[in-house]
């Protein structure tokens, strides 16, 4: 899964997730190691064809069957319906562990409004260090040039076509 640094870094923090090397009190280490992390994340993918499929959440949330239809096919499974309305399967087909950090989104629809939550939540001396704290954003294809940027790319139908080999 690949996400706006932005939007994984204010969610950790917001939703106090622990997550192993991340310093929930330092916002450019985290976009560091965010950066870190990510980068691997695509080699390891790039170098494993057939292994490995990239998903973009911005895209996910925006195109919903389109998404869940592409990874269905990629794991050789049936596509289902349902699939979009895991929210309302909670309690009889679908059991959870409230002690899981994601636990509580799951129990959600699908969100848009999870794609622009970050907004407003860093400061201008962060955001104006992202292309050299965490490249990898740009290179992603994500707009590191405004505090608000449009997701609405990741919606086009062409969007896999023009996609580089980092992602």
């Amino acid at each position: 899964m690949i996400r706006d640094a932005r939007a994984v870094i204010h969610s950790m923090i917001e939703r106090k997730v622990p997550v192993a090397g991340y310093n929930t009190s330092n916002e450019t280490e985290m976009f560091t190691k965010w950066n870190q992390e990510i980068r691997k994340m695509t080699f390891q993918c790039n170098t494993s064809p057939g292994q490995c499929i990239k998903v973009y959440y911005e895209r996910l949330i925006q195109k919903p069957q389109e998404e869940i239809q592409r990874i269905t096919n990629f794991l050789d499974l049936l596509y289902s319906e349902k699939m979009l309305k895991h929210h309302e399967l909670i309690g009889g087909e679908v059991d959870l562990n409230d002690q899981e950090f994601s636990a509580s989104q799951v129990k959600k629809a699908i969100n848009t409004a999870a794609l622009t939550s970050w907004f407003d939540c860093f400061s201008d001396e962060t955001l104006g260090q992202l292309d050299v704290i965490a490249p990898f954003l740009r290179i992603l294809g994500y707009d590191t040039s405004t505090a608000k940027p449009d997701y609405s790319v990741f919606a086009d139908d062409d969007f896999y076509q023009f996609r580089n080999v980092y992602s």
